[in-house]
């Protein structure tokens, strides 16, 4: 089953139960600051996806994005009642009742829902993002798993997700996700990546020059050299097949300084490798006249 949002009327009605608060008893924790900045969580009472805590396999997705099955809560909260032996379905419903009978509050509910509309939508540009990586279970040389999004907000920097697995973090910011891994060695491997699986401003553990760049034969559409002023040069490679191209960055004596993939790629760094990937095989292609 996928996870869905909540729908608008959904949202709407959450929003003005929420009186602009946390819901767990005795927290003054507002959700829109007075910056008009969303600083708290829509939780899930039993859990959107399987693997979350409450997860229930009876409940169809239309229950678990339903009204009764959302609530407010600060981070601090959202990360305490994740304890399921004391916050049980039960107790997590009798929270949200008290809370939601509390005394009317004006604020401005429809600015909260704009925001948390916002967030909604980030969340699924990132899972249609990540859509496009390895889910093999490789942690290795490509650990991107996700998207498991526990949502946490600094306005000063952006809108951060981690998944459970804590060496792996990212941010959307205008389009681009942008990926932090840690890798098995303590190494950090940065990139920002976006919807199409274009490739961009990657940073690798290791010195860019023992990387190198792997096209398979049968995307090459074209391949030029570029000569820049400076005496360093482009490779640059366009695919085909609407796959994009790629730019490899060289110095003037030929050691490699980088690329641009503005396609989908992977990257081995046990073998210092980045490749394209060709999800289909050459004899399965439709030649295009």
């Amino acid at each position: 089953m996928a996870r869905k949002a909540p729908k608008a009327e959904v949202l709407k009605k959450l929003c003005i139960l929420s009186k602009n608060q946390c819901a767990f008893p005795g927290c003054e924790h507002t959700i829109l600051n007075q910056n008009g900045e969303y600083i708290a969580q829509l939780c899930h009472i039993e859990a959107a996806e399987k693997g979350g805590q409450r997860y229930n396999e009876s409940q169809s997705d239309e229950d678990r994005r339903s009204e009764s099955n959302l609530m407010f809560l600060c981070h601090a909260h959202h990360k305490v009642t994740d304890n399921e032996a004391i916050y049980t379905v039960e107790v997590l419903k009798e929270m949200k009742l008290t809370h939601e009978a509390l005394p009317e509050v004006v604020f401005n509910s429809d600015l909260l829902m704009q925001k948390v509309q916002q967030v909604l939508d980030e969340q699924e540009l990132i899972r249609n993002t990540l859509k496009g990586f390895s889910k093999s279970g490789d942690l290795v040389n490509f650990p991107i798993q996700g998207p498991d999004i526990e949502e946490a907000w600094t306005p000063e920097s952006g809108r951060f997700y981690t998944s459970k697995c804590s060496k792996f973090k990212y941010m959307m910011k205008e389009g681009w996700l942008h990926v932090e891994l840690t890798l098995n060695d303590g190494a950090i491997f940065y990139f920002e990546v976006n919807e199409q699986g274009s490739v961009r401003n990657s940073s690798t553990p290791y010195p860019i020059n023992e990387y190198s760049v792997y096209i398979p034969t049968q995307l090459v559409l074209s391949k030029k050299r570029v000569d820049l002023e400076n005496g360093n040069y482009d490779i640059v490679t366009e695919l085909k097949w609407s796959k994009g191209s790629v730019i490899e960055h060289f110095r003037y004596d030929g050691v490699f300084m980088g690329v641009d993939c503005n396609a989908r790629c992977t990257v081995n760094h046990q073998e210092r490798k980045m490749a394209v990937v060709d999800n289909k095989p050459y004899r399965d292609r439709t030649p295009h006249h």
